[in-house]
Protein backbone atom coordinates (compact mmCIF):
# COMPACT_ATOMS: atom_id res chain seq x y z
CA UNK A 1 0.00 0.00 0.00
CA UNK A 2 2.84 2.37 0.81
CA UNK A 3 4.55 1.66 -2.51
CA UNK A 4 1.38 2.46 -4.50
CA UNK A 5 0.98 5.70 -2.53
CA UNK A 6 4.61 6.66 -3.26
CA UNK A 7 4.17 5.75 -6.92
CA UNK A 8 1.04 7.92 -7.15
CA UNK A 9 2.79 10.82 -5.45
CA UNK A 10 5.81 10.49 -7.76
CA UNK A 11 3.54 10.43 -10.83
CA UNK A 12 1.67 13.53 -9.69
CA UNK A 13 4.92 15.31 -8.93
CA UNK A 14 6.33 14.53 -12.40
CA UNK A 15 3.07 15.67 -14.04
CA UNK A 16 3.13 18.93 -12.09
CA UNK A 17 6.79 19.57 -12.94
CA UNK A 18 6.14 18.96 -16.65
CA UNK A 19 3.06 21.22 -16.56
CA UNK A 20 5.01 24.04 -14.92
CA UNK A 21 7.90 23.65 -17.37
CA UNK A 22 5.57 23.82 -20.38
CA UNK A 23 3.78 26.88 -18.92
CA UNK A 24 7.18 28.51 -18.39
CA UNK A 25 8.69 27.53 -21.74
CA UNK A 26 5.74 28.12 -24.11
CA UNK A 27 5.82 31.94 -23.88
CA UNK A 28 9.61 31.95 -24.30
CA UNK A 29 9.37 29.73 -27.38
CA UNK A 30 6.65 31.96 -28.82
CA UNK A 31 8.81 35.03 -28.28
CA UNK A 32 11.78 33.37 -29.98
CA UNK A 33 9.87 32.26 -33.09
CA UNK A 34 9.87 35.14 -35.60
CA UNK A 35 6.43 36.49 -36.42
CA UNK A 36 5.26 40.00 -37.10
CA UNK A 37 2.37 40.24 -34.65
CA UNK A 38 2.59 40.40 -30.87
CA UNK A 39 1.77 37.01 -29.28
CA UNK A 40 0.44 38.55 -26.10
CA UNK A 41 -2.51 40.75 -25.09
CA UNK A 42 -2.15 44.38 -26.21
CA UNK A 43 -3.65 45.57 -22.90
CA UNK A 44 -2.29 43.42 -20.08
CA UNK A 45 0.55 41.53 -21.78
CA UNK A 46 -0.92 38.11 -20.89
CA UNK A 47 -0.73 34.99 -23.06
CA UNK A 48 -4.34 33.78 -22.79
CA UNK A 49 -5.52 35.50 -26.00
CA UNK A 50 -8.16 33.93 -28.26
CA UNK A 51 -7.74 34.96 -31.92
CA UNK A 52 -10.03 35.79 -34.86
CA UNK A 53 -8.82 32.71 -36.71
CA UNK A 54 -10.77 30.37 -39.01
CA UNK A 55 -11.66 26.94 -37.68
CA UNK A 56 -8.85 25.21 -39.57
CA UNK A 57 -6.26 27.49 -37.99
CA UNK A 58 -7.67 26.78 -34.54
CA UNK A 59 -7.25 23.07 -35.28
CA UNK A 60 -3.64 23.81 -36.32
CA UNK A 61 -3.21 25.63 -32.99
CA UNK A 62 -4.43 22.64 -30.98
CA UNK A 63 -2.28 20.19 -32.96
CA UNK A 64 0.73 22.54 -32.66
CA UNK A 65 0.23 22.82 -28.91
CA UNK A 66 0.12 19.03 -28.61
CA UNK A 67 3.19 18.67 -30.86
CA UNK A 68 5.13 21.28 -28.89
CA UNK A 69 4.23 19.64 -25.57
CA UNK A 70 5.05 16.15 -26.85
CA UNK A 71 8.37 17.29 -28.33
CA UNK A 72 9.31 19.21 -25.21
CA UNK A 73 8.50 16.23 -22.98
CA UNK A 74 10.45 13.96 -25.35
CA UNK A 75 13.52 16.17 -25.14
CA UNK A 76 13.15 16.66 -21.39
CA UNK A 77 12.78 12.94 -20.68
CA UNK A 78 15.06 11.81 -23.53
CA UNK A 79 18.24 13.32 -22.14
CA UNK A 80 18.11 11.35 -18.85
CA UNK A 81 17.08 8.23 -20.82
CA UNK A 82 20.18 8.53 -23.01
CA UNK A 83 22.42 9.04 -19.98
CA UNK A 84 20.87 6.06 -18.16
CA UNK A 85 21.12 3.87 -21.28
CA UNK A 86 24.80 4.73 -21.78
CA UNK A 87 25.70 4.24 -18.11
CA UNK A 88 23.64 1.05 -17.86
CA UNK A 89 25.18 -0.31 -21.06
CA UNK A 90 28.70 0.38 -19.88
CA UNK A 91 28.10 -1.09 -16.41
CA UNK A 92 26.34 -4.25 -17.60
CA UNK A 93 28.04 -5.33 -20.83
CA UNK A 94 30.83 -2.86 -21.39
CA UNK A 95 31.09 -1.03 -24.68
CA UNK A 96 29.29 -3.81 -26.57
CA UNK A 97 25.89 -2.60 -25.30
CA UNK A 98 26.30 0.93 -26.66
CA UNK A 99 24.10 0.25 -29.72
CA UNK A 100 20.80 0.52 -27.78
CA UNK A 101 22.05 3.73 -26.18
CA UNK A 102 22.82 5.17 -29.60
CA UNK A 103 19.35 4.20 -30.83
CA UNK A 104 17.84 6.07 -27.87
CA UNK A 105 20.03 9.05 -28.80
CA UNK A 106 18.46 9.17 -32.28
CA UNK A 107 15.09 9.98 -30.68
CA UNK A 108 16.29 13.36 -29.38
CA UNK A 109 16.50 15.12 -32.79
CA UNK A 110 13.06 13.78 -33.66
CA UNK A 111 11.59 15.21 -30.45
CA UNK A 112 13.39 18.53 -30.97
CA UNK A 113 12.07 18.76 -34.55
CA UNK A 114 8.51 18.07 -33.39
CA UNK A 115 8.88 20.73 -30.68
CA UNK A 116 10.12 23.32 -33.20
CA UNK A 117 7.32 22.47 -35.64
CA UNK A 118 4.81 22.94 -32.82
CA UNK A 119 6.31 26.33 -31.96
CA UNK A 120 6.03 27.41 -35.61
CA UNK A 121 2.36 26.37 -35.67
CA UNK A 122 1.72 28.32 -32.47
CA UNK A 123 3.39 31.38 -34.02
CA UNK A 124 1.18 31.05 -37.11
CA UNK A 125 -1.93 31.08 -34.91
CA UNK A 126 -0.58 34.09 -33.00
CA UNK A 127 -0.34 36.06 -36.26
CA UNK A 128 -4.14 36.42 -36.34
CA UNK A 129 -5.77 39.47 -34.68
CA UNK A 130 -6.75 39.18 -31.00
CA UNK A 131 -10.38 38.48 -30.21
CA UNK A 132 -10.57 38.14 -26.42
CA UNK A 133 -8.11 38.04 -23.53
CA UNK A 134 -8.87 35.44 -20.88
CA UNK A 135 -6.75 37.31 -18.33
CA UNK A 136 -8.02 40.93 -18.41
CA UNK A 137 -11.33 40.15 -20.22
CA UNK A 138 -10.50 42.65 -22.98
CA UNK A 139 -12.13 42.13 -26.38
CA UNK A 140 -11.50 43.49 -29.87
CA UNK A 141 -13.67 43.70 -33.00
CA UNK A 142 -13.18 41.34 -35.91
CA UNK A 143 -10.29 42.28 -38.25
CA UNK A 144 -8.72 40.65 -41.24
CA UNK A 145 -5.30 39.06 -40.76
CA UNK A 146 -3.59 41.00 -43.57
CA UNK A 147 -4.85 44.32 -42.22
CA UNK A 148 -3.73 43.36 -38.72
CA UNK A 149 -0.24 42.39 -39.89
CA UNK A 150 0.10 45.61 -41.91
CA UNK A 151 -0.86 47.63 -38.83
CA UNK A 152 1.52 45.69 -36.55
CA UNK A 153 4.61 47.68 -35.74
CA UNK A 154 7.77 46.28 -37.31
CA UNK A 155 10.32 44.51 -35.17
CA UNK A 156 14.10 44.63 -35.37
CA UNK A 157 16.69 42.74 -33.34
CA UNK A 158 19.30 44.45 -31.15
CA UNK A 159 22.88 43.16 -31.16
CA UNK A 160 22.22 41.38 -27.85
CA UNK A 161 19.33 39.39 -29.36
CA UNK A 162 16.45 41.38 -27.81
CA UNK A 163 13.55 41.93 -30.23
CA UNK A 164 12.39 45.56 -30.20
CA UNK A 165 9.15 47.05 -31.55
CA UNK A 166 9.79 50.13 -33.66
CA UNK A 167 7.90 53.25 -32.54
CA UNK A 168 6.22 55.47 -35.14
CA UNK A 169 8.66 57.74 -37.02
CA UNK A 170 11.94 56.72 -38.62
CA UNK A 171 15.04 58.08 -36.90
CA UNK A 172 13.48 58.15 -33.41
CA UNK A 173 15.73 56.98 -30.56
CA UNK A 174 15.01 53.61 -29.00
CA UNK A 175 16.79 52.10 -25.96
CA UNK A 176 17.18 48.32 -25.60
CA UNK A 177 15.86 47.21 -22.18
CA UNK A 178 18.31 44.30 -21.98
CA UNK A 179 21.68 45.90 -22.81
CA UNK A 180 20.84 49.63 -22.68
CA UNK A 181 22.15 50.35 -26.19
CA UNK A 182 20.46 53.25 -27.99
CA UNK A 183 19.34 52.68 -31.59
CA UNK A 184 17.93 54.92 -34.26
CA UNK A 185 14.79 53.28 -35.64
CA UNK A 186 15.26 51.90 -39.16
CA UNK A 187 14.19 54.05 -42.10
CA UNK A 188 11.99 51.24 -43.44
CA UNK A 189 9.77 51.67 -40.39
CA UNK A 190 8.72 55.16 -41.39
CA UNK A 191 5.71 54.09 -43.44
Amino acid sequence: MLSSFLQTMATRMVEEILKRLVEWLAPKALRSVPHRAAPNCPRCGGYGVARWAPGGVRAVFVLSLLAFTWGFAGVLLGVPAVVLAVVGGILSDGLGAMLPALLVLLGLPVSATVMIAGALGLAYYQSYPPKRCNRCRGSWPRRERDEYLRAARPVFTCGCGQRLRVPGPAGARLRCPRCGTEHATPAAAGR
